[in-house]
């Protein structure tokens, strides 16, 4: 037992030391406060880019891109409602009697080629699928259009 007493105290100081040695931590307050501090940073942060970051170069260029895509909607639905009054000029002008004359083949293929033009007009670009997506596409021979769809 007198062997046993000894150890006990050279464990405990042993063990006192290693606490004492040990980083001190911070009160929990302060922590606390550091954590607030923290998340109010935090909350700017993510208000800033809520805002689209217009000060920032990323935030111009979205806005750039942005106008560009917009102005090209507005110009496509334009050449759309033009196509429209376009083919009602060639109704018009097949109704008077264009086709008739010395060589009417070729005024019918005249009215053919507008009347395509102005089909392909009115439609409005779908989005290109992913580069992985995409398949080759298929080319007419030269000298010849594709069928119309």
């Amino acid at each position: 037992m007198k062997s046993i007493l000894p150890l006990a105290l050279v464990a405990s100081a042993v063990a006192s030391l290693a606490f004492a040695a040990s980083p001190a931590q911070e009160a929990p307050l302060e922590r606390l406060a550091a954590l607030e501090k923290e998340l109010g940073e935090l909350k700017a942060k993510v208000a800033s880019l809520e805002q689209g970051a217009a000060g920032t170069e990323l935030g111009r260029s979205l806005a750039e891109e942005r106008a560009r895509t917009e102005a090209l909607v507005a110009w496509a639905r334009s050449q759309g409602t033009a196509a429209v009054a376009f083919q009602t000029t060639l109704q018009d002008a097949r109704e008077k009697g264009f086709t008739a004359g010395i060589n009417p083949a070729s005024r019918e293929a005249l009215l053919a080629g507008f009347e395509a033009l102005a089909a392909s007009l009115r439609k409005l670009p779908a989005p290109e699928p992913a580069e992985s997506a995409r398949e080759p596409q298929k080319r007419a021979p030269a000298g010849r259009t594709p069928p119309a769809k």
